[in-house]
């Protein structure tokens, strides 16, 4: 084929693409409600726009602007799909007074959940500063701290990016943006709400993201929620002080430079992103290789015993989030030791305290917390620890998943005091059990514990009863 032929055939096949391309953008696939204002300003929210084209691979939508007809691609999370114009007009009626409703998140944190309730499975979380779209204001369920009932509402929300759910708007302040104009894209918010100041590192006090989580959650762990963690600094001694469930660090720099947009601490592998006001990025390792070359471990460093069912923390592999706790710690774990205080007390005065069962010996608990257990001799291997003594301290810090509510009535953890091997204090050993209420006492279990979800929790939500273990019923001695 000629040279001549060549650019005749390309010139036909360029001429063909540009004519089917015509013809593809000629022809609706549906219409589509716009649910967040184009960047552009062009497409407020609520628009009805029609549709011409999905691209999965690009993951965005070829819609049409209502008065000159110019085609503009938005991304698929930020237009909902109809059949048919009278379909999308109905969605746009539904949205109402909503359209052009907004929340901005007033703290670093704050999670979106898959239900209206605090106890529901969290799908996002927010960052301080970021914005999400009001869909529409729900009825949910009474969220309370210590006892009390804060003020707010639960809104089903979408998230830039696509994430949605719903939240609780006690720490989200509502705009409207034809008052206050359009959000700020995800990326200028970040960009707005971090100060770039090395002086946000050292004049705030930081915890481990996850104390956040847990608050939120209202699942606190004591065993892993307690005033000892956090990012401590020191500007005058030129040192930081790194404290994590098993890592416990010091890092004595000689200066502080700014690469990459992160703080590098010279002469130590530590560097700290500043993410907002209230929330900082930390890594201590030499290189990101070895970031990926380090797996973290459940509970702390290799070699610590792992804790039956709990879950990796973040921070164990050279990195970790700190925030600023939306409540003193101090405050948390009083509140945590007082649920558990007036779940046993409740507990004891319902179930007299004090059972017999054979097999399964004598168990006693007090409002003091401390039990005995004897003659358990013919109990299942497993059901107790093997090397667990007679007595111990009972402590009421589980969580039932929601789904065992309808067939147990609570779950405890009963930790064994050390017994003396060869004149030494022994390891701590601690049993994990689902309990219901029976005619004549209580029923036990050996509880099957994991995570809610990742982040907050660790280790005391209750998934199901140990598969390997038959209920033990417990009569309840005169």
């Amino acid at each position: 084929m000629t040279r001549r032929h060549l650019r005749r055939a390309a010139l036909l096949l360029a001429a063909f693409s540009l004519a089917a391309g015509l013809s593809s953008c000629s022809r609706r696939i549906g219409w589509g409600v716009v649910l967040w204002s184009s960047s552009e300003g062009s497409l407020p929210a609520g628009s009805i726009v029609p549709v011409y084209i999905r691209s999965n691979i690009e993951k965005l939508y070829v819609v049409g602007l209502p008065k000159s007809g110019e085609k503009l691609e938005l991304p698929l999370w930020q237009v909902e799909l109809f059949p048919s114009k009278a379909k999308a007009a109905e969605r746009v009626q539904a949205f109402g007074p909503n359209a052009g409703l907004y929340m901005v998140a007033a703290r670093d944190g704050l999670p979106l959940r898959k239900e209206a309730s605090n106890g529901a499975k969290r799908v996002y979380r927010l960052r301080e500063g970021e914005t999400v779209k009001v869909l529409r204001k729900v009825a949910g369920a009474e969220v309370s701290t210590g006892g009390e009932a804060l003020a707010g509402e639960w809104y089903e929300v979408l998230a830039e990016g696509g994430a949605s759910g719903f939240v609780f708007s006690y720490a989200m302040r509502l705009y409207d943006e034809a008052k206050e104009g359009p959000p700020l894209p995800a990326a200028a918010a970040s960009k707005q709400a971090a100060s770039g100041r090395v002086d946000v590192i050292f004049t705030n006090s930081w915890k481990p993201a996850y104390y956040q989580e847990m608050i939120d959650d209202q699942r606190v762990d004591l065993d892993l929620f307690t005033l000892r963690y956090g990012l401590y600094t020191d500007a005058v001694r030129r040192q930081v002080r790194l404290e994590l469930p098993g890592v416990s660090q010091v890092f004595n720099y000689s200066a502080i430079s700014e690469e990459g947009g992160a703080f590098a601490f010279v002469d130590t592998p530590l560097r700290i992103r500043v993410e907002g006001e209230r929330r900082l990025a930390v890594s201590w390792v030499e290189s990101a290789a070895e970031l990926d070359e380090e797996e973290p471990e459940a509970g702390g460093d290799a070699g610590e015993e792992v804790r039956a069912g709990a879950e990796p923390v973040r921070g164990f592999a050279g990195r970790a989030s700190f925030v600023v706790l939306s409540e003193e710690p101090r405050e948390a774990i009083r509140l945590e030791e007082l649920r558990q205080l007036k779940l046993l007390e409740a507990f004891v005065d319902a179930t007299g305290g004090s059972w017999k069962a054979s097999p399964g010996g004598s168990l006693s608990i007090t409002k003091s917390r401390r039990f005995a257990w004897s003659g358990r001799e013919g109990l299942e291997e497993g059901f107790v620890p093997a090397e667990a003594g007679a007595t111990g301290d009972a402590h009421f810090r589980l969580h039932l998943d929601p789904a065992l509510a309808a067939s147990w009535t609570g779950a405890f953890s009963l930790r064994f005091d050390p017994a003396l091997q060869g004149g030494e204090s022994g390891r701590e050993l601690r049993a994990d059990y689902l309990y219901s209420r029976s005619e004549n006492g209580i029923v036990l279990v050996p509880a099957f514990l994991g995570a809610a979800e990742e982040g907050g929790g660790q280790g005391i939500v209750v998934l199901g009863p140990d598969p390997r273990f038959e209920p033990l019923e417990f009569d309840r001695k005169d």
